[in-house]
């Protein structure tokens, strides 16, 4: 797992400036240190989970990821509207509602939800692993692993997290959605595991696969852009804008068209994915402070297609909607 850059916490907190009230935020309580003492008071090892540990500036950091079950698929429809799915724990009377944030590198759990889920939190020699990132109000969050999540018959064990120490709300990280509530963030170092992952913003529902590689229909195939992995984003593949070649992140939970820095009015003339050539894009600046960040297609811009993200093969499908 790699550490998460403070590039998408600013990203995170400086689009949802205005977005959401002190009200919203007001809801969310953050955990006294005593509170923090007692939650962390016992830890695993990453190599108890079959991670690798590694001495960093200031402490220690782990490398690892969760264990799909193969041959497993399940179809999960969106919950009213957005990019959030329901998951579960062990038991039924465990669930929680998760975010597909494929532009994050990092997955989150709110402290409360992490209970439930029986979070155990990953440590050496009494040196809990910390997130080191930066993120809005200085709430601090912990490397910790779920023994089991469950997508309907999707298992995933041994998932690593990072829980951020606060009960009722991840903050920034619920990406302005308050309906449905997010208990859980599932960024890219979870979603990349997967074979396939197909969605379908128009039906509202996604595919995730840990069994087959996906052949797209070639009459229905608009372009296949290649992966771009790039350190602390998420999901990027190629792309251009004026015909000038720069990775472009895909965020499935950002609600607008596109974002870029150095815009200079309210739309870019021309953005390309893959063949695909997109004009007239209504664009929102990138804040200052990330100005240099790639660019980001947001949900209004990509729900045109049927998206087929296949990690293992480093590529992403866009096919024009079959009718109906």
């Amino acid at each position: 797992m790699n550490i998460q850059t403070p590039i998408y916490c600013a990203f995170a907190m400086l689009l949802l400036a205005g977005c959401a009230s002190d009200n919203n935020y007001g809801e969310e309580r953050f955990l006294t240190e005593r509170e923090q003492k007692s939650a962390l008071a016992k830890t695993k090892s990453p190599q108890y989970y079959g991670f690798h540990a590694f001495p960093v500036q200031g402490g220690i950091e782990y490398r690892g990821y969760a264990r799909l079950h193969p041959n497993h698929q399940t179809d999960a429809d969106f919950l009213k509207g957005q990019p959030v799915i329901e998951i579960r724990g062990k038991s039924s009377r465990i669930n929680g509602n998760a975010l597909l944030d494929f532009s994050s590198p990092s997955s989150w759990m709110e402290f409360s939800t992490a209970s439930e889920f029986g979070a155990t939190f990953m440590g050496m020699n009494e040196d809990v692993i910390p997130y080191r990132g930066s993120f809005s109000g200085d709430v601090k969050a912990y490397a910790a692993v779920i023994s089991q999540i469950r997508i309907d018959n999707l298992f995933m064990e041994n998932v690593p997290l990072y829980v951020r120490m606060s009960i009722g709300g991840l903050g920034p990280f619920s990406r302005g959605i308050f309906t449905p509530e997010i208990d859980a963030v599932l960024g890219y170092d979870i979603l990349g595991l997967y074979e396939t992952i197909q969605l379908n913003l128009r039906d509202e529902n996604v595919i995730l696969s840990s069994a087959h590689s996906y052949a797209p229909h070639e009459e229905l195939l608009m372009t296949q852009a290649r992966i771009v992995p790039v350190q602390g984003y998420g999901l990027a593949v190629e792309g251009s804008i004026f015909g000038e070649d720069t990775p472009i992140v895909l965020d499935i939970a950002g609600d607008y068209h596109f974002m870029r820095g150095g815009a200079n009015g309210s739309e870019t003339k021309q953005v390309s994915i893959g063949d695909i050539v997109y004009r007239k894009v209504p664009t929102l600046p990138l804040p200052m402070v990330i100005s240099n960040s790639l660019p980001r297609a947001g949900r209004r811009m990509l729900d045109k297609y049927l998206i087929t993200i296949c990690p293992r093969q480093g590529c992403v499908y866009f096919e024009r909607y079959p009718e109906k």
